[in-house]
């Protein structure tokens, strides 16, 4: 492939020089005065108008007319280095003359003859062929690029179905709100080879990805091993903690829609079942708000104030811990207080399931027999 850099921007040949079409992509239309090819990257100088990089030229360098021909192609991605920061100079945030870096992570293109409907998925997978994430590409024909930033999938998400405690106010909508003030967070994956697949159509494609280590790091493969792999373990735990929340906040929302329900005393033989079935259920919530309330603050309402209120519970100190953990920006096994504090909080999570199994096996089953007796239908029959 050939470079030139005429008087309004910079032109690219797959021919020899036969042929040339323009490389422009943001750079302005300016006098182009000096060329570098970098690895796979193209820099070049400018009349007055600053420096550009073109990132990862490989699938143009590899564009061949077998390539172009096929419906659809993967190129091999180029290895993708692991870096982790680094303290930055003080400065200005506002600086005009700063570059900006490409993306963080690993250049994933790919060919399309046609446009793809609905785009393209592309699965990310670990050297034991577990799948580690799944993209989802542009489907444009030509050359497409999607980034991984070598991470896995976020933290499960919380959604709360009822209004915080002492917070009516609170809106949850017909679809739940997120749990504010809470960061879902994922797994930077360790060095390693990797398997990039793609699904174009009915048809699949793929490529090795190598991850590098970061050279300026100090810590072995070992090391960054075990940081991984609490770092899942504790992903996992909180992932637990989010299915029991979810299952509470289904079961505290049927309640209060039932609540209204019996608000009504046409729904029950007399005023007296209501009232009685209205107060079986909320000692039901009660006990349904304690065993939730180990698991996260039930007072968040998502104003900057929630964090001085109360104190955190298991979903807060699990999260702490992981951000702790995998977040750190070092490389470095875990530590022993890091191993300890994670098994208190294993236990507080065994603790609470297990709190949470005896009102599913007593206590729910004893109000749904009250509700099959005043013929009302069985609300809490589990997520929609």
């Amino acid at each position: 492939m050939l470079h030139a850099g005429p008087e309004r921007g910079i032109a690219g040949s797959f021919e020899d020089g036969e042929h040339w079409q323009s490389l422009q992509l943001n750079p302005p239309a300016t006098s182009v005065r000096d060329i570098d090819v970098h690895g796979n990257d193209v820099v070049i100088a400018t009349h007055g108008r600053a420096f550009w990089i073109m990132d990862d030229i490989t699938p143009l360098e590899q564009l061949t007319p077998d390539v172009t021909a096929a419906d659809a192609h993967l190129f091999p991605p180029r290895p993708a280095y692991r870096f982790r920061p680094v303290a930055n100079n003080v400065g200005p945030t506002d600086d005009q003359t700063a570059g900006r870096n490409p993306p963080y992570g690993a250049s994933i293109n790919y060919w399309l003859k046609a446009p793809a409907a609905g785009g393209v998925s592309l699965t990310i997978q670990d050297a034991s062929g577990q799948t580690v994430r799944t993209l989802h590409g542009p489907g444009q024909a030509g050359l497409n690029r999607v980034w991984w930033d070598l991470r896995d999938r976020s933290t499960a998400e919380v959604v709360m179905r009822v209004h915080p405690e002492y917070a009516p106010w609170v809106d949850v909508g017909d679809d739940g709100r997120p749990m504010p003030g809470v960061a879902r967070i994922s797994i930077l994956q360790p060095p390693g080879t990797y398997t990039v697949k793609l699904r174009a159509g009915s048809q699949d494609y793929s490529q090795p990805l190598t991850v590098l280590k970061d050279p300026n790091t100090t810590g072995t493969a070992q090391d960054i091993q075990q940081q991984v792999d609490l770092a899942l373990a504790i992903r996992a735990e909180m992932d637990s903690v989010v299915g029991l929340i979810n299952r509470i906040e289904w079961l505290r929302k049927q309640l209060e829609d039932l609540g209204v329900q019996l608000a009504d005393s046409s729904t029950a033989k007399d005023d007296s079942v209501a009232r009685r079935l209205a107060q079986a259920g909320r000692d039901l919530e009660a006990k349904l708000i304690a065993v939730e309330g180990d698991l996260f603050d039930v007072h968040l309402t998502g104003a900057r104030e929630d964090a001085f209120r109360n104190p955190t519970q298991l979903y807060g100190r699990l999260s702490a811990l992981l951000s702790d953990v995998a977040e750190n920006g070092a490389d470095f096994p875990p530590t022993s207080q890091q191993q300890q504090v994670n098994d208190v909080l294993q236990q507080r999570l065994g603790a609470a399931a297990e709190a949470f199994r005896t009102v599913l096996q007593s206590d729910v089953p004893a109000f749904r027999s009250q509700l099959r007796a005043a013929r009302l239908p069985d609300v809490l029959a589990g997520n929609p």
